[in-house]
């Protein structure tokens, strides 16, 4: 009896060095795929630019109290390696704005189906990492479901009740 329990513990062992090792190896393919020691776009410390020297040494270009904006950079939209910085502050606004509003839309003909991710995207111009970072927006608000394709974009986007029920708050405050 003890000699089959001692088996069993065995075998309980082994499938579970075999399961730690195949989730190990899932977790490294996911750090290959998501370079997570690169800086976030908007966090951190942006590099800082030259302040340019003023026209005459003893006054300053700007007054004192704008001076400190020279030393902000709101970036390239290119980084120093060569990918693309997600979009300011505004424009990221804006994209969600008008993602709701083209969703909002589609809702009027057909409340069932959603839309197209990658045919929104094109149709908006909207950059790939911000259309998904605008979908993780507006799913974390309830505002619509998103079903996520390979390479964490969106495939197929609906509006939500809530959705639905913010553009048509935000359509009456601007009627």
């Amino acid at each position: 009896m003890t000699v089959i329990a001692v088996a069993v513990l065995l075998l309980l062992v082994a499938v579970g060095v075999v399961l730690i090792h195949r989730l190990n190896g899932q977790h490294d393919e996911r750090i290959a795929a998501f370079h997570y020691s690169d800086v976030l776009p908007g966090i951190g410390r942006r590099p800082r630019r030259r302040r340019r020297p003023a026209v005459d040494g003893s006054v300053p270009a700007r007054p004192a109290a704008t001076a400190a904006a020279d030393d902000i950079d709101f970036g390239p939209t290119v980084s120093s390696r060569g990918r693309r910085v997600m979009a300011l502050l505004r424009d990221r606004k804006t994209y969600r704005e008008r993602i709701m509003q083209a969703l909002y839309q589609a809702a009027e003909s057909n409340r069932l189906l959603g839309v197209d991710g990658a045919k929104l995207r094109t149709d908006l111009g909207v950059p790939e990492q911000d259309m998904a970072a605008a979908c993780m927006y507006l799913a974390g608000e309830g505002w619509i479901v998103v079903d996520w394709g390979r390479g964490n974009t969106p495939a197929m986007i609906t509006l939500t009740h809530q959705g639905i029920r913010q553009m048509e708050t935000e359509e009456e405050g601007r009627g």
